[in-house]
């Protein structure tokens, strides 16, 4: 007498609802690839999302499938300044602030926002002449950029900043009105002018390589 083999219910994959790139721009997702368990990107998906990733999800590709599964398409709507940079030509950079806001009643709050950090096309090239003129290669470009961003980020960004911890009500200098500081990705800033000279300048490109 034959036996009846009953197969297993086939694994339907589960509906993922929206794609990575739908949510968050190139800059940002490059930015959670270099460091998926920092605790301010974390934060800034979860403003994005409005969802914390889990703590489980350690890896870029554990956050990554988790945000499809779990997250609505989100509509970034560009601000006139973002399409006037565009227009300009140039890079962009993922900047993250942060400040510790210091008050007159003894209390400090820290703060943390990001932004993207626009230098332009002209800049850019001026930048990338004065590498190739001292014999320097792109890590000398990345030196310069970064040093526009340490310089003018503050003054040129309107980064939204969000309170970020608890407020420390411990006895400080309440003289002191802030203490401000910014944070990039260098493997972003080349990345970011690769492309640029490899599209652009090829020219340029192959001098600094």
């Amino acid at each position: 007498m034959s036996e009846v083999m009953t197969l297993p219910n086939p694994v339907i994959p589960a509906e993922r609802k929206c794609k990575f790139e739908e949510v968050f721009d190139a800059n940002f997702v490059e930015l959670i690839r270099l460091v998926p368990q920092n605790p301010f990107v974390r934060a800034l998906i979860l403003k994005l999302t409005g969802k914390m990733p889990r703590p489980e999800c350690e890896t870029f590709e554990q956050i990554k499938d988790w945000v499809e599964l779990n997250c609505d398409k989100r509509t970034r709507p560009l601000s006139s300044r973002a399409n006037r940079r565009t227009a300009e030509g140039g890079i962009s950079i993922s900047v993250e602030f942060s400040e510790k806001e210091f008050g007159r009643a003894d209390y400090s709050v820290p703060r943390w926002g990001t932004e993207e950090f626009h230098v332009s096309a002209d800049d850019l090239i001026e930048m990338v002449q004065e590498a190739i003129d001292s014999g320097g290669d792109i890590d000398e470009v990345v030196e310069l950029v970064a040093g526009k961003i340490d310089d003018d980020a503050w003054s040129q960004c309107e980064p939204d900043m969000d309170n970020y911890g608890d407020y420390d009500y411990s006895d400080h200098d309440s003289t002191d009105s802030s203490d401000s500081a910014t944070e990039y990705s260098r493997d972003a800033i080349r990345n970011a002018v690769r492309t640029f000279l490899r599209e652009q300048h090829p020219e340029l490109a192959a001098e600094l390589e």
